[in-house]
Order: C-alpha cells, then structure tokens, then sequence
C-alpha cells in the first residue's frame, strides 16, 4: 500500500508538472513614457542644454517616448528605447561643462501607473565631427510597482553632429514577471484532479481483492 501511495504521488507531481510546463504564459503588456531633466531643473521632452559662448556652441537635446507599447511576451523580457540625445554645434563645438548632471524619468501607466528616475553625469567635448561627450548613468536599474527598467549602454557615447545626424538612442530592457494565464491553471488543476481519480480507482480495486 505504502509502495503505491509513493508511486501515485509521484506520478501526480510528474503530471502536474508537465501540465503546467505545456501550459502558455502571459506576461501585462508595458506602456511608459520618458522626460529628462538636466542640472535638476524641470523633466520635460523635448528638453535642451547649451555649452560654450561666442559663436562656438554645443546643444544636448532630449527626445523622450511617449506612451510607447512594448509586450515582453511569456519569457517576460524586451529590449526598449527610451529615447534619444541629439547633438548640435556651431563653430568649433564645446566642452560640456564639468559636473553636469541628467535625470531620465520614466513614467509607467500600464500595467499600473508610477514614475522613477535613472540619473547621471555628462562629460566631454563634441565637435562637428569628433565626440568624446558621454552619459555616465550613477543609477541603471529602478522598480515601478513590479516592472523592472535597466540601462543598456552605460556609459552612454554621444556621436558627434557629423553622424546619424548627431542622434544617439537611449537603449534599454524591461522585465516583468510572466503570470500563467487562467486557462493554464485549469488545466493544471483538471490534469491533477484526473490523477486523483485514478489513485482512488487503483485503491478501491485493491481493496475489493
């Protein structure tokens, strides 16, 4: 008797398992959109800082997304932008000034709303057809209500006006956790009620012999 108990919880669990394992998953659709800021002034997009004087000059501006829809799908996982920094000069360019600072904040409305900053510093000097500006993200991952957003390319090379017409993309992920659709969980609790039906009929003819 001892022998066939093991054997049918055994066999339960297995079923179980692979019910649940065939069974599709579903991760919430994530839409989310991005402002920045820059020396802790006022999140905005598009928004822009100006370096240097005298005909010589050198623009960041900030282009966010706005209610972009991304769908991590079962694995709960997708690469994302979350936006973009455009390069501009006059003259000879200039030297982004030493201790400037950028906040990215993204703001989540599905699958429920809230907001988070990554932050950073800029450095470097951008020229018509040179750049050595970068972002130095201080803070590449951050949580809104479950849904996780984290920095790819940090730190972050700004190119030059000369190339890809001076734009470089923000690049990022977004993880959430997949979630068994409904029917997946009936059919894990209907496989694992069938195997205790059969348990019970295994018993019941042991018992008449």
């Amino acid at each position: 008797m001892r022998n066939l108990l093991r054997t049918s919880l055994t066999t339960a669990v297995v079923a179980g398992l692979m019910v649940f394992a065939a069974a599709a998953v579903k991760a919430d659709p994530v839409q989310f959109s991005t402002t920045a800021s820059f020396n802790g002034g006022a999140f905005s997009s598009p928004n822009a800082i100006v370096f240097g004087g005298g005909g010589n000059q050198l623009s960041l501006t900030f282009t966010g997304v706005t209610n972009s829809m991304v769908d991590t799908g079962p694995g709960g996982f997708t690469f994302a932008s979350f936006g973009q920094i455009q390069t501009a000069t006059t003259g000879t360019g200039a030297t982004i000034t030493a201790g400037t600072t950028s906040s990215l904040r993204v703001t989540q409305t599905i699958p429920s709303g809230g907001t988070d900053n990554f932050s950073g510093t800029i450095s470097g000097t951008i020229s018509q057809n040179n750049s050595t500006g970068q972002i130095t993200f201080t803070v590449t991952h951050i949580d809104i209500n479950g849904v996780q957003y984290d920095i790819a390319n940090n730190p972050l090379a700004l190119v030059p006006p000369s190339t890809n017409n001076g734009i470089t993309t923000i690049q990022g992920s977004i993880t959430t956790t997949a979630v068994p659709e409904p029917a997946s969980m009936l059919l894990l609790g209907t496989g694992l009620a069938g195997v205790a039906a059969a348990v019970r009929r295994k018993l019941t003819a042991r018992n008449q012999n």
